[in-house]
């Protein structure tokens, strides 16, 4: 009994409580807490889980009720046949060449841009970076029209370049403009968090302020670099409007818009939709649960300033 009695006198005081009144009210918080997180994580998890079962699954016990969430016999056919019955490597390479090419013009534009917002006050600093973070809050459903007239005829270049339509430039370009502001407002907010003395040091030590730039403050944004190229390349790799209306052929066009040609008018092939939806979700996945320490800890440098 003395065992027990001390054993919870120990949990008490770690918990900081003070009299036995207080043990059932933190038990319950946790509960509740525990509680809540667990739902969520059903919710957020639970229609992934499905879609990979219904993957595994063979095309005629997809649609048979009642429905199961437990495949009776699993199969990775649906894998194999999209590849083999569809340019599915095509699709990923496209998506892979898109958004790599996205996220390395992204990072680089954004990390010097973020940093002379950050550490210059020029004249109109506050105005130009307004309008560029602006430029994101504009519906991206509004500029369909004027993308497709732009790419189909580029100004300036057109002569040289032709139509960029149905091209993966076309897509490269469109998603940049589309994340480039994301990434200025990130990497200016973290470079806001990095102490300027780091660069008067530099400065002391004889490198110049591009010397500086690369050679101290850019291994010290590490965490705010990782978290925007993370975020670029899964914006630009889950991108499905844009595909579609910029690309119609399958040397251009993304692994969504390769899924999506499983719904057709009067029949879904869930099998393959799923199994498609599977490949297509990975890189997010993979990112979400490796990751994320560097996506918090980009985005949340700078939130606080010393």
């Amino acid at each position: 009994m003395s065992t027990k009695t001390s054993y919870l006198d120990r949990l008490q005081d770690s918990f900081g409580l003070d009299t036995d009144n207080e043990w059932p009210s933190v038990v319950r918080e946790r509960l509740v807490a525990y509680g809540l997180l667990g739902l969520y994580v059903f919710v957020v998890w639970f229609p992934i889980y499905y879609i990979f079962i219904t993957s595994l699954k063979p095309s005629s016990a997809v649609v048979n009720l009642p429905v199961t969430f437990l495949p009776a016999e699993p199969t990775i056919s649906n894998y194999v046949e999209i590849f083999a019955n569809r340019p599915f490597e095509l699709y990923t390479f496209n998506s892979l060449v898109v958004a790599s090419v996205t996220t390395v013009i992204v990072v680089s534009l954004g990390t010097v841009s973020g940093y002379t917002f950050s550490r210059y006050d020029f004249l109109g600093n506050k105005a130009l970076l307004l309008s560029i973070v602006g430029a994101r809050m504009i519906p991206p459903i509004a500029l369909i029209v004027p993308f497709f007239q732009i790419m189909s005829n580029p100004p300036l270049i057109g002569g040289l370049t032709g139509s960029l339509y149905d091209t993966k430039i076309a897509l490269i370009l469109t998603y940049t403009f589309f994340n480039l502001p994301f990434a200025v407002w990130i990497m200016k907010n973290y470079f806001d968090g990095v102490p300027r003395s780091l660069d008067e040091q530099a400065q002391v030590d004889g490198c110049s302020t591009w010397e500086g730039f690369v050679k101290i403050i850019l291994p010290v944004a590490k965490p705010g670099i990782a978290a925007t190229a993370i975020l670029a390349f899964i914006f630009s790799w889950n991108e499905f409007v844009f595909a579609l209306v910029l690309t119609s052929s399958e040397q251009a066009q993304t692994l969504p818009i390769a899924v999506s040609l499983f719904v057709a008018d009067d029949f879904v092939d869930w099998a393959h939709l799923a199994a498609g939806g599977m490949i297509a979700a990975l890189p997010g996945i993979m990112f979400g649960l490796f990751f994320q320490r560097y996506i918090v800890s980009g985005l949340t440098q700078g939130a606080v300033k010393e």
